[in-house]
This record gives C-alpha cells, sequence and structure tokens, in this order.
C-alpha cells in the first residue's frame, strides 16, 4: 500500500498530541562537526515517507528492499509492525506482522531472508533472547536458536556468512561477541571486545552503536556506556584472523544511536542523540588514511538508528524513521537517503 498520509509526519509515544516537531527541537538540534569538510559533501534526497511513524527499529535491506521492524510506534513501545518500502514503486506495504512486539531489535539478512536478534519489551529495559529469522519469498517468520543471554540494542552484521552479535545492553552495558551461523543454528561466544591489553573495558562496555565491515574486519563506531550521558566516538576494529581489537581515528563527533554504512570506500555516519541534543552531522571514515571529513547533514536530525539501522539500496543510503528528539518520546515517519551522487 502506498504511505498513509492521513498519518501525521510525527507521533508522540506518550503525550498522543504530537503530530510534528515540537518546538524545542530546534535547540536541540545539533549538526556541526570539527571534521574538515568534504570535496565531494553528497547530498540528501527525500523519499516516500512511512505508514506509521517509527523509531527505535530495525531497517534491513533484503533484495532490494527495505524492512522496517517493530520499534516504538503508535504511543507504544512494544509494537509488531513490519513495513516494506519497494523503491522501483516507490511505495510501503504491510508484511507478516514481527512474532514478537518488542524494540531495540538487531537484524540483519543474508540472501532472501532476514535474522532478528533480542531486543527490550520496555522503554530501553526488559531485555529478551528470542530470535526468528524471516523468509521473504513465503512471507513468514520462524523461531531459530534463541540468545544465551537475553539484551537489546546489540549491533549485528555479517562477515563470511555469519552473524556477529557485538555490545548491547542487559541491564547494563555488555562487552559481549559472539557469531551465530545460520547454516548451524548455533551461537559461538568469543571474548569480549577489548582493546589489545585487554585493559580498556570501554572498547565493548557499548550499545546503541555503529558497525560496519571493510576488507574483512568490523568497526564498532561511537555508541554509549549505559546512558546518552556518556557517549563515546570510539572507533575500534575487530580482525577475525587474529581475533584482536584495535583503535583507529575516533569519531570526531561522539553520540550514541547513530546509523553506521560502508559505501564508496568509505564508512558514512549520521544521526544519533546525546543529553539535550539529536544530531544531524554526517561524518565520513577513509580506513585507508585513517582520517574523517564532513558531509552533508540530514534534514531533519534523527536517532533510534543504532548498528547498522540503514539499507543500501544502489548509491543510496536509505534512512526512513527515528526520533527527532533525544529519547523515545516522538517518532517520525520521514525517509530520505544519502547519496554521494
Amino acid at each position: 500500500m502506498a504511505a498513509e498520509q492521513e498519518l501525521p509526519l510525527f507521533l508522540g509515544l506518550n503525550d498522543k498530541s504530537i503530530t510534528d516537531i515540537p518546538k524545542t527541537v530546534e535547540k536541540q538540534r545539533y549538526m556541526t562537526s570539527v571534521a574538515l569538510k568534504a570535496s565531494n559533501p553528497g547530498k540528501w534526497v527525500e523519499h516516500p515517507r512511512m505508514p506509521i511513524p517509527t523509531g527505535e527499529h530495525a531497517v534491513i535491506e533484503c533484495q532490494g528492499k527495505i524492512h522496517s521492524i517493530a520499534g516504538y510506534a503508535k504511543h507504544r513501545v512494544d509494537q509488531n509492525f513490519h513495513q516494506v518500502f519497494d523503491p522501483k514503486s516507490a511505495t510501503w506495504s504491510l508484511k507478516a506482522p514481527f512474532p514478537l512486539p518488542c524494540n531495540h531489535v538487531a537484524g540483519v539478512s543474508i540472501g532472501s531472508k532476514i535474522y532478528t536478534f533480542g531486543g527490550f519489551i520496555e522503554q530501553n529495559r526488559c531485555p529478551h533472547s528470542k530470535c526468528f529469522v524471516y523468509d521473504t519469498v513465503t512471507d513468514q517468520w520462524a523461531t531459530i536458536a534463541g540468545l544465551s543471554r537475553p539484551r537489546g540494542a546489540m549491533s549485528a552484521i555479517v562477515l563470511d556468512g555469519k552473524i556477529h552479535l557485538l555490545g548491547g545492553r542487559d541491564v547494563r552495558s555488555v562487552e559481549w561477541h559472539e557469531i551465530y551461523d545460520p547454516s548451524t543454528d548455533k551461537y559461538t561466544i568469543l571474548a569480549g571486545m577489548r582493546g589489545s591489553t585487554g585493559t580498556q573495558p570501554f572498547v565493548g562496555q557499548r550499545d546503541h552503536m555503529g558497525v560496519a565491515v571493510v576488507d574483512g574486519k568490523i568497526h564498532a563506531i561511537a555508541g554509549r556506556m549505559d546512558s546518552y550521558d556518556f557517549n563515546t566516538g570510539l572507533n575500534a576494529v575487530y580482525d577475525p584472523k587474529t581475533d584482536a581489537w584495535t583503535f583507529r581515528a575516533p569519531l570526531p563527533t561522539p553520540r550514541s544511536g547513530p546509523s553506521c554504512v560502508y559505501i564508496n570506500g568509505k564508512i558514512v555516519v549520521f544521526g544519533g542523540e546525546a543529553t539535550g541534543k539529536v544530531f544531524g552531522t554526517n561524518e565520513a571514515y577513509d580506513p585507508k588514511t585513517d582520517a574523517w571529513e564532513q558531509l552533508t547533514p540530514m534534514a531533519i536530525p534523527r536517532h533510534g538508528l543504532h548498528g547498522a539501522t540503514c539499507a543500501v539500496i544502489g548509491n543510496m543510503v536509505h534512512v526512513p524513521g527515528g526520533g527527532p528528539v533525544p529519547g523515545g518520546q516522538v517518532q517520525g515517519a520521514y525517509h530520505d537517503a544519502f547519496t554521494f551522487g
């Protein structure tokens, strides 16, 4: 179905009167960066908005379509909406609901299937261990092996056909790192995310962080320890060949809940939140030079995009939904995409 135009662009979580960005947002927007401006800063292109304003959801590209799964929506934190955008027809549709209404779900796709892991039943608390697989051909969900340790707000990324699950939160931020193998439906628990000396706990005791794979290595960028009062710009890199973490140049603008993607030879990080701030800041990391640069900021700053919560279709990085104010009080239906052109 096409986007439901009668729905507002924004919806309040507890305040049902909110149907637009609150006036306080102007004071909370943060759009700048201390990084040097890029020679090609890219641009943002608006796309059809979501049928249902949503935040703290999983956004996953699969078979050329964009899937938005669960999250905060319609004045609740435990929704099971499954919204799908087809860029060819520029329309949204609703597919089989997510089996467990919740938020902060981690998800990735392999082939024609989407895999999801954990999440919270309540707002940023009450984590669960249930995991599911969605078949885009049959439009059906099925249960897979659950997590050994319940958590939400973790980051998931595919490397060599296996799914790495990084960080997250149970009652506090954790440094856990495990791998799920879809071919065996089993997990392998690795050592926690720590530096080469094993003495830097902040390397991995993070949730709401961005992840990307570059040249067979995983970059875990930004995030927070327990709350957005304790954000970081840390850029830690995992090498599966040595099973070790090292450090690269940190993100210039520390934040949590950003989105992160590798495109055009660079890791692009945008959005996020901090105490009293919501970020439109858009920065790119060049792995070859170990340096960051400033790109065109988001038109509407948003958060709730942690992990790889964006979808690359062609040369476009699609970002549907997200929260335009710090915390979870307002959800958005706004949908735009970043491109280097």
